[in-house]
């Protein structure tokens, strides 16, 4: 990465750094207050929320953060990431020992794509070589998926829809989609 995608990918970097400590804080008073009282569904939900938002940040952190050539990551990193789809999509990942940071954090770009697609459930098998995502029914939107099977970003990204063009701009991608399975390869 260079340029502007570099500045992007630190500002993204900082943007996670700084919010872990404030969640991590917020899930250590849940826990004290598990400890002190008898635990009610109010507590409960402010845990879940919590445990959610510190997998969304884990999964951001890989996909949007920087990424220097050299620099490795555990696979612990990315299914402790992957947790943050747990509630929607079932997710079996077979990762080697140690992975290259840039591939990690394509992989989880690939792993934004594909929970779009995967917008009402399903299943996301993920190795080093990328991902198969597979449901009865997936949303393939026309705008974002012919331009990523080409190696091309979208024409105009949003927000929701950033991690497209960034997996675009990452490197070659070869991308199938059916009608109830995609593939994206790294």
């Amino acid at each position: 990465m260079t340029g502007a995608d570099s500045w992007a990918a630190l500002v993204g970097s900082r943007l996670c750094h700084d919010l872990v400590s404030p969640l991590g804080a917020i899930g250590n008073g849940v826990e004290l207050l598990q400890m002190v009282q008898s635990p009610g569904p109010e507590i409960a939900l402010i845990d879940q929320a919590v445990q959610a938002a510190q997998a969304r940040l884990r999964l951001y952190r890989l996909a949007f953060g920087a990424a220097s050539a050299g620099q490795t990551v555990p696979p612990r990193d990315l299914t402790d990431a992957l947790t943050a789809l747990a509630e929607r999509i079932a997710v079996h990942a077979t990762l080697p020992n140690q992975i290259d940071r840039p591939l990690a954090r394509r992989l989880m770009l690939a792993v934004l794509c594909a929970e779009s697609a995967l917008a009402w459930g399903g299943a996301l098998t993920l190795t080093d070589a990328g991902l198969t995502a597979e449901a009865p029914r997936l949303r393939l939107d026309p705008g974002l998926w012919p331009a990523l099977a080409q190696g091309q970003p979208p024409q105009s990204p949003a927000p929701a829809t950033v991690h497209f063009a960034l997996l675009a701009a990452a490197g070659p991608v070869r991308v199938e989609t059916g009608e109830t399975r995609l593939a994206i390869s790294l």
